[in-house]
């Protein structure tokens, strides 16, 4: 009868109290999570913070032999992988004689320099279906660090403002926004923070603009970066994708990943798919059929950028109880103060 008795207790009393203490510590977890956060960069005064390290410094190599690439780890999760199509097959065969001309991004045949690989093993794949306008491709490792840090949305999944801007080669945008006027791929919102696309000089692109709607101009092999500046003295988290892909994990974009870190007065500079704390994989503009979208399968929504910007929440200042009392005590006193409490002085002995 004891036994009986202790289960039916613990059935009854002890498992729902310990299930409140879960979904409150649930609850009190949302909005929480760890972002990443970019040396600030230097724009708009000139250098900017894409660029390599000296050759002294601990900087990874640039391209490093597919052959020799260690195996991904169980982390390498958390980060955007590269199009299965440019694994096995590159270190297989010698790289074919490179011809003359731009890099292949899908609009011509020629090679050079890191890309050589690639674009050999663009040459050799079958051609897929030719789908008109600009893409994103998964272009050379670069140097771009960054760290992981604590930040607590205010809203929990709901951002405070979402951005947008398209882009495409000339005609397509023509055809897109045939009313729009020339001006550069850029937007401000929440009275204080502006994105841009940059090309590899550091110049905003040019793009076609109509009221809110803003589709940049690149060309085939067009490397570009996406820029946050931020000229509040609040932190936002910024969730970024480019191409319907979340620029963190290459996957599908959503509102309840994390993003980056855009602290009071800077800015940030993001030039890849982050490969992991050290590079990313920069963006490079091409053809649709060879984007790492299309790659992916997912090359539905090519084309467009998108900012979510998160409020951070902030600790509310709660005076310790004693003083509170003792301001109450005290307000109360003052309210009733009688001016005239007597007709005569009193000595004070």
């Amino acid at each position: 009868m004891k036994r009986q008795s202790l289960t039916h207790r613990l059935r009854n009393h002890v498992l729902p109290f310990l299930l409140l203490l879960f979904l409150a510590a649930c609850q009190g977890c949302q909005g929480r999570g760890r972002v990443h956060e970019a040396p600030p960069a230097s724009f708009p005064d000139g250098t900017t913070s894409t660029e390599s390290p000296p050759a002294s410094s601990a900087e990874p190599p640039a391209e490093p032999p597919p052959a020799e690439e260690p195996a991904p780890k169980a982390s390498d999760g958390d980060y955007a992988q590269p199009p299965a199509s440019l694994g096995a097959a590159e270190g297989s065969r010698a790289p074919a004689k490179a011809k003359p001309g731009a890099p292949d991004f899908g609009y011509e045949r020629g090679v050079s320099g890191a890309s050589r690989s690639r674009d050999d093993l663009y040459a050799e794949r079958p051609r897929p279906e030719e789908r008109p306008g600009l893409a994103t491709h998964w272009g050379e490792n670069r140097y771009s660090p960054a760290r992981e840090v604590d930040f607590e949305r205010a809203n929990g999944d709901s951002p405070a403002a979402v951005v947008q801007l398209h882009y495409n080669d000339r005609g397509g945008a023509r055809q897109m926004l045939p009313g729009g006027y020339w001006d550069h791929a850029e937007a401000s919102v929440l009275g204080g923070l502006r994105v841009r696309i940059l090309d590899d000089s550091g110049r905003a692109l040019p793009a076609l603009r109509q009221r809110e709607r803003v589709i940049g101009v690149g060309t085939p092999g067009e490397r570009y970066s996406l820029v946050i500046e931020n000229s509040t003295s609040t932190r936002y988290e910024v969730v970024a994708s480019v191409d319907g892909l979340d620029v963190l994990d290459g996957e599908d974009a959503s509102f309840e990943k994390r993003g980056y870190l855009v602290g009071a007065y800077s800015s940030v500079v993001i030039d890849g798919f982050r490969r992991s704390e050290a590079e990313v994989a920069a963006f490079r503009l091409g053809d649709v059929g060879h984007s790492y979208a299309a790659n992916k399968g997912k090359a539905r929504n090519v084309g467009v950028i998108g900012f979510a910007f998160f409020s951070e929440r902030r600790p509310v200042y709660q005076p310790p109880p004693w003083r509170d009392r003792v301001r109450n005590e005290d307000t109360d006193l003052r309210r009733g103060a009688d001016p005239f409490p007597g007709r005569y002085a009193q000595p004070v002995w």
